[in-house]
C-alpha cells in the first residue's frame, strides 16, 4: 500500500474508532448517528455548566471551543458503542491538547445504542465522563502505526 493510502486507512480507521466505537464495521450513516449523540451530550454537558459552546470539529483538531466569561475551554469528544477503555488519538489532537493544557477537557461518552432499524440508523444513551484538566501521559499513549520514508 502507498504512504498516502496507508494514510488515508489510518485516518479514516481512527475516525471510525472515535465516532463509531472500536468496530471498524460501521457504516458512514452509523458513525454519523454515534458523531451527533456524542456532540449533543458533550455540549448539554458544558451548556448545563454555564459555558457558550462552538462545535469547531470541521475547523480544528479538536470538537468543542468553550467560553464562561474569561474562562476558555478546548475540548475533545470521544463517542464509541463500547466501554471508554481506550480511544483513538489522532498526532495533531494530542498535540493541540499539550497546548492548551490546563484549559483543555476530553470527554468520552459510551455505552452509545445504535438502532439500525430504521434508515438512517439512529443512536440514543451513551454514558458521558469528562476529565478537565485533561493531562495526556506519555505512558497511556500507544504507537499504532508509523510512516517510513525509504530514502528512495
Amino acid at each position: 500500500m502507498e504512504v498516502r493510502e496507508a494514510t488515508q486507512s489510518a485516518t479514516a480507521n481512527r475516525r471510525s474508532a472515535r465516532k463509531g466505537g472500536q468496530g471498524f464495521l460501521l457504516t458512514a450513516a452509523e458513525r454519523g448517528a454515534i458523531e451527533k449523540r456524542r456532540v449533543l451530550l458533550a455540549a448539554e454537558h458544558f451548556k448545563a455548566r454555564g459555558w457558550t459552546v462552538k462545535d469547531v470539529d470541521a475547523t480544528k483538531s479538536y470538537d468543542l471551543k468553550l467560553k464562561r466569561g474569561d474562562e476558555k475551554l478546548h475540548v475533545e469528544v470521544e463517542g464509541t458503542t463500547s466501554d471508554d477503555s481506550q480511544v483513538i488519538l489522532t498526532r495533531a489532537e494530542v498535540e493541540w491538547q499539550h497546548k492548551f493544557a490546563p484549559d483543555n477537557a476530553h470527554v468520552v461518552v459510551h455505552s452509545i445504542k445504535l438502532d439500525r432499524t430504521v434508515e438512517p440508523a439512529t443512536a440514543t444513551g451513551g454514558v458521558l465522563h469528562c476529565t478537565s484538566p485533561w493531562t495526556i501521559e506519555d505512558e497511556s499513549l500507544t504507537v499504532v502505526s508509523y510512516i517510513h520514508r525509504t530514502g528512495l
